[in-house]
């Protein structure tokens, strides 16, 4: 009797444990407390049909000030637009909303809120077009700007409606982003070019423009900076340029042209650009400049408009 109530017990516990190991398969743990959602994300490329981005950056700012999400979509990697859809994972929470084009050769992301998030680019040196780290002068009412890098094209889009993360597997929520370039490009050509020889390196610096573009405002920073940029012989007599700016904020600018051989020549293309102003695509057009016989010592000025003026020199 004492034999048969303790093998009735026995398998009263492994009963007993097989239930309890049943129960533990048929629940799954929850080790996610971070009350994550999905997000779609997708891009309508309507305002910038010509962008052809390497990846997109993807950001929820937090309304509370507080440290940003940000997301790097690199699609399919075959400059694919639509493969930038994605589908991202959001704490829960209301959110401001920023996209822009990553992986660029000049544009530098800084800050991680709302209020201090902009993009930039990096220090360079005012002859770095020429591939020359010398110091040389620049126009004497811009000594003060720093020197900066031109920036990469940037196709932005900040969101002005606030998008609130729900925890509800139900719920659909979708953010479409429209980006729209931002940066402005401006072209230089330069005719009636004198003395053009292969020898003679040639590079501008354009001031007045604008050192990065703020993801709260939507807009240039209004701190102004000089960009070096090259400049390529486009003939026997011309000389042309390209660069990419955040904008052009300033009252006054003014192009400095550079050479190898150390003469520099001044314009002022403030009333070429007031006109152009709100364009994503500003020409400016300069002319008249002879490029030096033969090294000198030391950085001097040419003159900006030669016409019947005969050429003067002066040492520095």
């Amino acid at each position: 009797m004492i034999r048969l109530c303790s093998t009735i017990l026995r398998v009263a516990a492994a009963v007993a444990v097989a239930s309890v190991m049943l129960g533990c398969h048929e629940r799954q743990l929850c080790y996610d407390h971070s009350h994550k959602a999905s997000v779609s994300i997708e891009f309508d490329w309507s305002l910038a049909p010509e962008a052809d981005p390497a990846s997109m950056v993807v950001w929820f700012f937090p309304l509370d000030g507080s440290h940003g999400h940000r997301f790097e979509l690199t699609g399919d990697g075959m400059s694919s637009r639509g493969s930038f859809d994605a589908v991202v994972k959001v704490p829960e929470g209301s959110y401001h909303m920023v996209c822009h084009n990553g992986s660029t050769e000049f544009n530098v992301e800084r800050g991680s809120t709302i209020g201090d998030y902009q993009i930039e680019t990096y220090d360079v040196e005012v002859l770095s077009a020429m591939n020359r780290a010398e110091s040389a002068p620049r126009p004497g009412d811009t000594e003060m700007q720093a020197v900066r890098s031109q920036s990469s094209r940037l196709y932005a889009h900040t969101h002005d409606d606030i998008f609130t993360v729900v925890n509800d597997p139900k719920a659909c929520q979708k953010v479409v982003f429209t980006p729209a370039e931002k940066t402005v490009v401006c072209d230089l050509r330069v005719t009636g070019v004198q003395n053009m020889r292969p020898d003679v390196e040639v590079s501008a610096i354009i001031t007045g423009v604008s050192g990065a573009w703020h993801a709260g405002s939507q807009s240039p920073d209004d701190i102004e900076v000089s960009v070096p940029f090259a400049l390529d012989h486009c003939g026997s007599d011309c000389l042309k340029g390209s660069v990419v700016l955040f904008g052009l904020p300033g009252e006054s600018h003014k192009i400095r042209i550079y050479t190898s051989y150390k003469y520099y020549y001044d314009f002022d293309v403030t009333d070429q650009v007031r006109r152009q102003i709100g364009n994503r695509k500003i020409e400016l057009s300069l002319s008249g400049i002879k490029l030096p016989d033969a090294p000198s010592s030391g950085m001097s000025p040419g003159v900006s408009d030669w016409g019947d003026i005969t050429e003067e020199v002066i040492p520095m």
